[in-house]
């Protein structure tokens, strides 16, 4: 029975650090803190909106963000001003978010989609047009070139981008928003090794990556 009580009290130990490990700022072995860069950008001559969706582990929320107008307790939206740029501030702590412009995150959107600062993994970065296409956007990954995207079709050798509803990048095997199953389309072989990666991965584990997402063209200004 003790060594029961002792394996449940260690395991709900370990539960709790690794909940306060996702809390808590990634630091490196000087105890500095590492943090991922992410600036916005608007390569357009035309001032864009900036939607954001916060993931519900992530730690940065939209109440961390001062010029970014919350629209509910996981997203908000800020004003960027053609040719203008934004940093977003994380300050070392988890990134879980969702990225459009000109029109709120959801079916019809063009979406650059982030995790940074997870303390367990590595930085990860995506354009998704699995839910629709509204406007063409490039990810600089550490120098990496994700994108641009060239409109709602034509992306099947495009590298860090899921085409049109290509839910798992190869296929459209659940696509949300009604668009079609099928594979026209979408990237050759296999989903977890397709030739042309729909997702960019850092190699440092808990962060320290530089994102920068740039908003090339919209049909909706």
């Amino acid at each position: 029975m003790e060594k029961t009580k002792l394996a449940i009290a260690g395991l709900a130990f370990v539960a709790a650090v690794t909940v306060a490990s996702v809390l808590l700022k990634t630091e490196d072995r000087t105890g500095t803190t590492v943090s991922s860069v992410v600036v916005v950008s608007n390569e357009t001559s035309n001032d864009a909106t900036v939607y954001v969706s916060f993931g519900s582990a992530s730690v940065v929320l939209p109440k961390h963000w001062a010029f970014c107008k919350p629209t509910s307790e996981l997203t908000c939206e800020f004003p960027l001003k053609a040719n203008g740029s934004r940093s977003m501030p994380l300050s070392g702590h988890f990134l879980n978010a969702t990225i459009a412009f000109n029109a709120p995150v959801g079916c019809g959107s063009t979406k650059a989609e982030l995790s940074l600062n997870d303390p367990a993994w590595y930085d990860t970065a995506d354009i998704s047009l699995v839910d629709g296409w509204n406007a063409d956007l490039g990810i600089s990954a550490d120098g990496t070139k994700l994108g641009p995207t060239k409109g709602n079709t034509g992306n099947e050798l495009v590298l860090g981008v899921f085409p049109l509803g290509c839910d798992i990048c190869v296929a459209r095997q659940l696509p949300p928003c009604g668009i079609p199953t099928g594979t026209d389309g979408c990237k050759k072989g296999t989903q977890y090794n397709p030739e042309v990666p729909c997702q960019w991965q850092g190699t440092k584990m808990g962060g320290g990556s530089t994102i920068r997402i740039s908003l090339v063209a919209s049909s909706k200004p």
